[in-house]
């Protein structure tokens, strides 16, 4: 059986999904965890260079569930 994973940019979001997965009958095999990344983002300048024009940061809530048989 193929597991359900519940992708949501925002927590209360994710919790939401995981709630009314479990009122169907879903387990949860992986909790509820936010995951982080963080990069530079560059820009050109009127000579076609890159420059530097900041940091960005991204954050997703992921969850893992298994539907329970019988």
């Amino acid at each position: 059986m193929q597991d359900i994973i519940i992708r949501r940019a925002r927590k209360y979001e994710a919790e939401k999904a995981i709630q009314d997965h479990v009122k169907r009958g879903c387990e949860i095999i992986f909790p509820l965890t936010e995951f982080s990344k963080q990069g530079k983002t560059f820009d050109r300048d009127s000579y076609n260079r890159h420059v530097f024009a900041g940091h960005n940061y991204s954050s997703v809530w992921m969850a893992k569930l298994r539907r329970v048989e019988g």
